[in-house]
């Protein structure tokens, strides 16, 4: 029955369980039978959901389908990935898509990197665990070739910045560019690398991209600090000092990797303590917009 028997289904036979012939009498009668009803849906469903999450088990994955468990070692180095890839094969096969695609890329590339300098490590006993991790990288570096042959054509924005980045393709960087104006590509992290891409060729459309990007952060989403740091650098090289001064103080209350040295800007240009006042209201301003995800949306170029 649990095989076949939806979670709405359950909901229903635990209502009828608890619920036929009772007539409402008072809004505590009627809460006290919800109760009843909701106890009852977890005791049918449990074994629904404990069966999903059997299921979903890695070692009763590679019982089931052993396709998605060939090829890759047997000991505990490089499990996280090993896991990740396993999962991401049978998404992959359950599911074909350019998005599965790019994930399935993303973890075995991720598990080949992981496997790959331990290639280094004697072994002292047991030859065999080396050598079956020889095999994983071997196989996984195929798989990654393979991938990149199915996905060269595909319009996925991730895709296309994967051939450029990984493969140097001069297609897949100028079809990125011309896939701005796409809805998949209103995205933060899509429109900062749109940015990179056009910051020596096109430095106006660069601004737009990192503007966009930050205007499409949501309330209390972290924020990429890289846009940031991308408008700080087009301002200094456009020598829009007050502008950089603004964006050095956003950047110093972002969690950025980079230690920033707000004092340099003082080669640059020195601006009097009046200034320094309406600049750092800029900078106030800015920091609560993107906390409240209120950033403005800039205007078309």
């Amino acid at each position: 029955m649990y095989k076949t028997m939806s979670v709405h289904q359950l909901y229903l036979s635990a209502s009828i369980l608890v619920d036929r012939g009772y007539d409402y009498q008072t809004k505590h009668s009627w809460v006290h039978t919800q109760m009843k009803i909701k106890q009852m849906f977890l005791l049918l469903a449990t074994p629904l959901f404990l069966a999903a999450c059997d299921r979903d088990r890695i070692p009763n994955i590679c019982e089931d389908t052993p396709q998605f468990c060939v090829d890759l070692h047997a000991d505990s180095w490089c499990k996280f990935e090993r896991t990740a890839l396993i999962r991401a094969r049978k998404q992959q096969a359950t599911l074909i898509s350019d998005a599965n695609d790019y994930d399935l890329l993303l973890k075995v590339s991720a598990y080949h990197d992981c496997l790959d300098p331990l290639l280094a490590i004697e072994y002292t006993r047991r030859k065999e665990r080396k050598t079956d991790k020889v095999d994983a990288v071997y196989h996984a570096k195929a798989a990654i070739d393979q991938l990149a042959v199915d996905t060269k054509d595909s319009d996925y924005p991730e895709l296309l910045l994967w051939h450029w980045r990984h493969e140097g393709s001069q297609q897949a960087k100028a079809r990125f560019i011309e896939l701005a104006e796409r809805p998949e590509m209103q995205t933060p992290d899509l429109q900062n690398s749109l940015a990179e891409l056009l910051m020596l060729r096109d430095r106006t459309r660069a601004a737009q991209a990192l503007h966009t990007a930050l205007s499409l952060y949501n309330k209390s989403d972290i924020i990429n600090s890289d846009i940031v740091a991308n408008l700080l650098t087009l301002a200094i090289n456009q020598k829009r000092y007050q502008d950089a001064w603004v964006w050095t103080r956003v950047l110093s209350n972002l969690d950025h990797q980079e230690n920033i040295d707000a004092s340099r800007l003082d080669v640059y240009a020195h601006f009097t303590e009046a200034e320094q006042q309406a600049l750092q209201q800029q900078a106030d301003r800015i920091l609560e917009q993107l906390k409240q995800g209120r950033y403005p949306v800039p205007s078309p170029i």
